[in-house]
C-alpha cells in the first residue's frame, strides 16, 4: 500500500501539486491516500478500458498514459496523454460511473491507483476536498477546449511546431528536445496521420529542424515561434476580411 508516508518525497511532491489535492492539511491527505498502491508498467499495459467500473483514479508519478477510444473502423483516436504529475478520471469516480475511454500505457510508466470508496467518503467529509474537485475538473476541461481549438483552428503544420515548441526550455537560439513519446502516437494526439506527420517534419527541415530517431534537433527556436506569430497573423487577416 502507498499511504502519504510511504510514497518517496518525490512521488508526495507529485501528489501535493496536484488541484486535486492543494491546500489539503497533510492529515487529510494521508488520509485519503489509505489504501492507495503504486504500480509500475510496461509500454502497451492497459491501465484500464472503456466501461470498465471506476473502481480506482489514477496520478501519473513517471512515464505516459494515452486515453483513447476505438472508432467504428477500428481506429484509435487519442484523446489526451497524461504525463507525470497528472491526475486521471477522477470524474469517473466523482460521478461513480464506469470509465468512457481506455488508457494504455505509451512509455515505461509508475501510476498511483487511488481506490474510488475512499475518495468519496472523504469528499463527503472534507469541503475542501470537493472545491478542489472542481478546479480539478475545470482544469481538464480547459485542456479539452483548448485542444479542439487546436485542432479546428490550427493548421497541422502549426499543430507540429506548438507541440515542439511545448517541449523546448528556451525561446530563442538551438535545442535539442526528445520525442517523449512514439510519432504514431504524437501524430494521433495531434490529429493527423503518422504520413503526415513525417511530411511536415521533412518540411520543417527548411527551418532548421531536423530528426533523428527519436530526437529533434531545432537549429533556431525563434523561428519557429515567429512562424506561429506568422499565421495567427494571418487567420486575424483572413477573419477581418
Amino acid at each position: 500500500m502507498a499511504g502519504l508516508g510511504q510514497l518517496t518525497e518525490d512521488d508526495g511532491a507529485i501528489v501535493r501539486r496536484l488541484p486535486l489535492f492543494a491546500s489539503l492539511p497533510t492529515e487529510a491527505l494521508a488520509k485519503l491516500l489509505e489504501g492507495a498502491r503504486v504500480q509500475e508498467y510496461a509500454k502497451g499495459d492497459v491501465l484500464f478500458r472503456r466501461d470498465d467500473p471506476a473502481h480506482n483514479f489514477y496520478v501519473v508519478l513517471a512515464g505516459w498514459v494515452k486515453l483513447y477510444r476505438s472508432t467504428e473502423d477500428g481506429e484509435e483516436a487519442v484523446i489526451h496523454v497524461f504525463s507525470r504529475g497528472d491526475s486521471i478520471a477522477e470524474a469517473a469516480a466523482f460521478l461513480g460511473r464506469a470509465f468512457p475511454a481506455s488508457a494504455e500505457i505509451a512509455e515505461p510508466a509508475r501510476v498511483l491507483h487511488i481506490p474510488t470508496a475512499g475518495f468519496l467518503n472523504a469528499l463527503r467529509s472534507t469541503p475542501a476536498i470537493a472545491i478542489n474537485m472542481l478546479a480539478s475538473m475545470s482544469r481538464h476541461l480547459h485542456q479539452l477546449v483548448m485542444e479542439v481549438e487546436q485542432l479546428k483552428t490550427r493548421s497541422a503544420t502549426r499543430r507540429v511546431v506548438e507541440f515542439l515548441l511545448r517541449l523546448c526550455s528556451v525561446k530563442e537560439g538551438s535545442q535539442v528536445i526528445a520525442l517523449p513519446y512514439d510519432k504514431n502516437l504524437i501524430s494521433g494526439r495531434l490529429g493527423m496521420k503518422p504520413e503526415s506527420l513525417s511530411r511536415i517534419l521533412a518540411k520543417l527541415r527548411e527551418m532548421g529542424v531536423r530528426t533523428e530517431q527519436n530526437r529533434v534537433i531545432i537549429s533556431d527556436v525563434a523561428a519557429l515561434v515567429r512562424y506561429c506569430e506568422g499565421e495567427s497573423s494571418d487567420d486575424r487577416g483572413a477573419a477581418a476580411r
